[in-house]
């Protein structure tokens, strides 16, 4: 089935829905619920066209066709034409199911089915309301997967309160470790709160080479959380777009200066301050290492200073002698 809705004179975005199942009513429902989204990022007509593909699940008794992954990806423009980015979206068993009437979702549910359609607008969001950005910040997202621009909003990918962070676990737990130790060093040394290693987790990627020729895709790892070089990264450029305004960020978001000097001119304050600043609203600083009890602190320094004064007596001995 191939259903679609095109109003390129509204700005909204293209909606195309894909499955085995022919639902009029799942392709308006969606209409409606986009049409809210995008009023709700404050978006209108735009300059970058946005299409979004739906792709609903397969029956399980449809052995001949080929399932597709389970995995958002995006086609940045220039891929196909200069002004369209396409976002596609599998939406798996359980909104496929939804979508077709066949089960009811709660909107508590990570926010419900209009959350879920909002952060599937991925970097596809960014080019909608700022356009295309200038090449080195485009050679430092598509460097870095876009892990810094994968959501436009201000309440988070699945709700206020809730980040990539919370996906890590309890922090009572080791296994939360073995995946906070799973990070690069600058990464970890940020969630520690060393302004030195926010500076570098933001900047990562800043100095790499223009992408090869032909379609730029983004596609989203299936635990995407886990290849971030910065947490809650896929919030920070919206975060930041919404702390300096408009404006700066869409001085930044086009600069041909080098990302480090766009962005700390955007701030107006070190990036590695402003980042670190930015981590403490998600998490508090953690500690590096293993660090040993007050009590057995306490008792290592006395025997160590016992052991010192002994030395000490021990040599004024000999030279009385």
């Amino acid at each position: 089935m191939l259903a679609s809705q095109e109003d390129n004179h509204s700005g909204r975005p293209t909606i195309i829905v894909r499955g085995a199942e022919e639902s009029p009513v799942a392709v308006r429902y969606i209409e409606a619920v986009l049409d809210s989204t995008w009023h709700a990022l404050g978006l209108a007509e735009t300059k970058i066209r946005i299409a979004v593909v739906i792709e609903l699940a397969q029956p399980r008794n449809v052995a001949n066709r080929p399932t597709p992954p389970e995995r958002a990806a995006y086609l940045a423009p220039d891929s196909t034409d200069r002004t369209t980015c396409i976002a596609l979206l599998p939406a798996g068993p359980y909104w496929t199911r939804y979508l077709l009437g066949k089960r009811e979702a709660p909107d508590a549910w990570f926010g419900g089915f209009a959350q879920w359609l909002q952060a599937g607008l991925g970097p596809c969001a960014f080019y909608a309301a700022y356009g295309t950005p200038g090449k080195p910040v485009r050679r430092w997202l598509a460097a870095r997967n876009w892990d810094v621009a994968l959501f436009l909003g201000s309440r988070g990918i699945a709700g206020e309160r809730f980040s990539s962070l919370d996906l890590l676990g309890d922090s009572r737990y080791s296994w939360y470790w073995d995946q906070v130790y799973s990070f690069r060093p600058a990464t970890v040394a940020c969630l520690a709160g060393r302004s030195s290693g926010c500076r570098a987790a933001v900047l990562d990627g800043a100095d790499a080479a223009s992408p090869a020729a032909g379609p730029q895709i983004v596609r989203s790892e299936r635990r995407w959380w886990r290849g971030q070089r910065l947490l809650p990264g896929e919030r920070y450029l919206s975060d930041v777009a919404r702390e300096v305004g408009r404006e700066r960020f869409q001085g930044f978001w086009a600069s041909s200066l080098p990302v480090d000097t766009a962005l700390a001119a955007a701030l107006k304050q070190p990036i590695g301050e402003w980042t670190e600043q930015w981590e403490r609203r998600f998490i508090a600083p953690i500690r590096l290492g293993a660090a040993a009890p007050w009590g057995a602190t306490a008792v290592a320094l006395l025997l160590g200073a016992v052991a010192v004064l002994a030395v000490m007596l021990t040599a004024s001995r000999r030279q009385v002698r």
